[in-house]
């Protein structure tokens, strides 16, 4: 399968990453998002009007298909292209059961691959591509609470940032 990536143009830039929403996104995540950032949502949406408000209150938002989605206009990877390297995005399931070493040998070149599924957030820094799962940022099996992962190129340089929200 060939690739198309999208190219987000902005030398600095901030980008939501979050997952496994399961037709609820947690408010306190939607509102992390500005109308400068930029989402993404690695699969298991499950209800559309949640990337239709993602879309209303973000720059742009890039989405993929998750093991429990079928939506006709979304991919089941996505690439984005950056001023610092190639951000790939995938729902991960197909990558059981050792997600991190198949993520890597599948995408060599990339900055950071990032992936959902397992609920379980995770920043795995130990090489390059890192490779990040926000875990759920809905109500369904959040290990304790919502969380995403800010993605950010700014001044500083790049970061990752994991919030995690206590449920309520």
């Amino acid at each position: 399968m060939k690739l198309h990536p999208h190219i987000i143009k902005d030398n600095l830039f901030r980008i939501i990453v979050l997952s496994d929403t399961h037709a609820n996104l947690n408010p306190l995540i939607y509102n992390l998002i500005n109308k400068s950032d930029y989402v993404i949502h690695a699969g298991d949406i499950l209800d559309h009007k949640i990337l239709e408000n993602i879309k209303l209150t973000s720059k742009e938002l890039y989405a993929v298909n998750g093991n429990n989605d079928d939506y006709n206009e979304l991919n089941d990877v996505e690439v984005i292209t950056t001023s610092i390297g190639d951000i790939i995005v995938t729902h991960g399931h197909k990558h059981y059961p050792n997600y991190h070493d198949s993520l890597r040998e599948s995408y060599p070149n990339a900055l950071v691959v990032i992936y959902g599924h397992t609920h379980h957030h995770t920043l795995d820094m130990t090489k390059k591509p890192y490779i990040i799962n926000p875990g759920a940022a809905g109500k369904t099996r959040t290990q304790g609470g919502a969380s995403c992962i800010i993605l950010s190129n700014s001044c500083d340089g790049f970061t990752l940032e994991l919030k995690k929200f206590n449920p309520s």
